[in-house]
This record gives structure tokens, sequence and C-alpha cells, in this order.
């Protein structure tokens, strides 16, 4: 049994009960609302000590971490993912034991790798709908193909990038010149033979045998044909040991859901890397932290999801930025416009952030739509006066008097 569920013999019943409870629901797509916050965040550190062993990074990056108990339950009931991620911790861990300078060096270098991921996830997710079950299997043969696309080229790569360096560094006793130059058939062929062997799902699917790569390569180019009404025959490698098989949609299905799984695996291992070592990393070298207005609407979203709204969309209407939200939790409307409003401040940083957004969106507003499709209001504030906030310049009533209310006029009346 993987150590989250089986934490019973350190915790209370309850505090474990609860756990479950979130987990299961996270994992089965229930209902936001039989879920506490004090529930989620106690998810949330349980389920998570295993894995750090700076217990009090933990504990100061908790809100980050609800958000990251998501990626977590995404793979949760798979034991070789689980087992993934572990071996990417130990792997860096050992590393880290014999040269802690220069893994601090390197993973300033690579800080950027992990917004590039990320930033990557959220433009796929935001930018694809889903086809409708019953669609012909030609579109979702398609679609199929454009995930394990984006997600390994764009989400995947950047984080195989820094675990193949610290393998690099465990074989070779040196730091990879540039892992970044690296194309991706030679970071999966070339990937270092390490102390302990990584799980046969790290590099090949386990459905067909394909390497990762080479499913980017078969996306990316097209290789693929239907040839039967849900039967494929992807077509791989260079001459003259070119592969041809045929898999039919389902297992086609099953190979785009171990990517999301291997990368959410990965992801996440360097992601409590580098926050347990996040203070020694910036004490290198300030990294660059400019991160696309994306990111940060990733992370915004994921924050809101956690209290029961759901973001349904982003624009730019002149120089005004909107959200729009949906409360599933059906509160009083009032009182669901002024909870979601608590992200403003955090919406005006990342648009401060984000060069091209700041320089076109003076104010951002996080308007709330009614299940019949109309809107109630929006809550709207200058982006410098937020950010004069977080930046403790502007007290909380100053704040407070900066935030303009706009309701509909039916919401009014």
């Amino acid at each position: 049994m993987c150590p989250i569920l089986n934490v019973s013999h350190r915790t209370k019943t309850g505090t474990f009960r609860n756990m479950k409870k979130t987990l299961n629901s996270i994992i089965e797509h229930s209902d936001a609302a039989s879920i506490t916050r004090e529930e989620w965040k106690l998810a949330t550190q349980v389920a998570f000590e295993p894995y750090f062993r700076r217990k009090t990074q933990l504990i100061k990056n908790l809100d980050s971490f609800m958000i990251e108990l998501r990626n977590l339950a995404r793979f949760i009931t798979d034991p070789e993912c689980l087992e993934l991620m572990e071996w990417c911790l130990a792997l860096h861990r050992r590393v880290l034991r014999v040269d802690r300078s220069g893994a601090y060096q390197e993973m300033n270098k690579l800080f950027s790798n992990t917004m590039k991921s990320d930033e990557s996830w959220l433009n796929l997710f935001q930018m694809t709908t889903p086809v409708e079950p019953n669609s012909a299997p030609r579109d979702r043969a398609f679609q199929l193909f454009h995930t394990i696309d984006g997600v390994g080229e764009g989400c995947f790569k950047p984080q195989l990038q820094i675990i193949y360096a610290f393998a690099y560094r465990e074989v070779k006793g040196v730091w990879p010149k540039d892992v970044r130059e690296l194309d991706f058939g030679a970071l999966v062929s070339g990937f270092p033979l390490t102390k302990q062997s990584p799980p046969l799902i790290f590099l090949r699917d386990p459905e067909v045998g394909i390497p990762v790569n080479q499913w980017r390569n078969i996306s990316a180019h097209k290789s693929f044909s239907l040839v039967a009404p849900k039967t494929i025959l992807v077509s791989y490698g260079k001459e003259p040991r070119a592969k041809e098989k045929n898999i039919g949609i389902h297992r086609l299905s099953r190979v785009s859901s171990w990517l999301i799984k291997v990368h959410s695996a990965v992801r996440l291992a360097n992601t409590i890397t580098f926050v347990e070592h996040m203070r020694e990393i910036t004490s290198v070298k300030q990294p660059n932290t400019g991160r696309s207005l994306s990111s940060s609407l990733l992370n915004i979203s994921h924050g809101l999801t956690t209290v029961g709204f759901e973001s349904i969309n982003w624009k730019v209407k002149g120089r005004e930025g909107i959200l729009t939200v949906v409360d599933k939790l059906n509160r009083d409307p009032r009182e669901a416009l002024i909870h979601s409003s608590q992200q403003l401040v955090e919406l005006s940083v990342g648009v401060l952030q984000d060069v091209a957004t700041s320089s076109r969106v003076s104010k951002v507003s996080i308007q709330l739509e009614q299940p019949d499709g109309s809107l109630f209001g929006k809550a709207r504030v200058s982006v410098n006066d937020a950010g004069d906030f977080s930046l403790r310049k502007l007290s909380l009533n100053d704040y407070m008097d900066c935030v303009e209310w706009i309701l509909e006029r039916k919401a009014s009346g």
C-alpha cells in the first residue's frame, strides 16, 4: 500500500477518514460542497507529509499544496506512478547529499522549466474543447494525439530535463553542459543508468511499448492513419528501422492517460524538491520569476475550485481583464461575489508579472455568472492598487475603498 493510504498508524482515525474522504471526492469528481476548507487543508498535510524531509516547508506552502492535492489525486491509485514520484525524489536527495552547491546552481538555472511546463499545461487544456464520447473515431483519435503531443513536448519534456540533469550528475560526476539543448530523443535514449533503476513506466508506455519521444513524434508529424473503424496504424522511427503498429482507439486513450499521469508524478517530485530548497536556490541568484498570466490563472482557477467556484472564461475588454466564475455551492450571489473577489489581488499580481499583459490591462474584474447564464455582477480594482496592497503599501481599508462593486440592473433591483 502507498504511504499516503497507509498512515492510520500515525494519525487519528478521524484525520485519516477525512483525508480519504477528500481524496476520494477529488478522484471521483464529486461535488465540492461535501468538503470543507479545513478538511481539504488537513488532507493536504497528511497526504504530502511522507514526501517532505523539511516538514516546515510543507506547512509554509500548505495553501499551494492544497492545489497540488488535485494533481496527486490524478495518480494516487496507481502504485507505479507513486513509485516513479518516489524514485525521482530519491534521486534528487542522493545528488543533493554529494553536491549540494552544484545542485542549487543547476536548479536555479532550470527554475524556468517548472513555469514553462505549467504554462503549457494551462494553454493546452484551455484551448482544447473535449470531443463528445460518441464522436467519430477519427475526431477522437485526433484529439488524443493532440493531447499526447502537447503534454509530451510542452509539459513533460521541461520536467524530464530536470530529472535528466540529476541522473547525469549521479552517473557522470559532473552536471550536463546545458540539458535544455538536448532534443526529446536524446533525453530518452541517452537517459543515464542511475544507481536505482526507474520504474518501467517512466519513458515507455506499458500499453504498446513505444518510447515517449516516439509518441510525441507520431503525434506531431501526424504519422498515423485510421485503417479500420476503430483501429489506427502508427509509424515511428527512422529507416531502415522504422516500425509500424496497429492499435485500437481504446488503447490510444490509455496511452494518453499514462503520459498525463507520468508527467504529473515527475512534475510533483520536482515541485516538492524545489519548494523544500527554494531559499537556497534563490540565494545562488534570484531566478527569473517573470511569468505569463496563464500560469497565474492556473493557480487562481485551482484556488477558486477549492472553495466551490469554477472559472469559465478570461477575456480582455478594452483595458479591463475579466475573469468569469460560477458558484457551484449555490450560495447567496452577493456572498459568492464577495468570496470570489478575494482573488483580485492575486489576479492583479499575475497581470503585473506578465510584461505583455501589464502594458494593456489596467484593471481586473471577477464577475459572477448565475446558473441561468445571466451575470449577477462583478468586483473590479486597479491592478496598481491591488499590487500596492500586496506589497503592504496600502492598508486593507484603503484597498477595500479602491474596489468597485458593479451589479447588473436585474440583480440590484
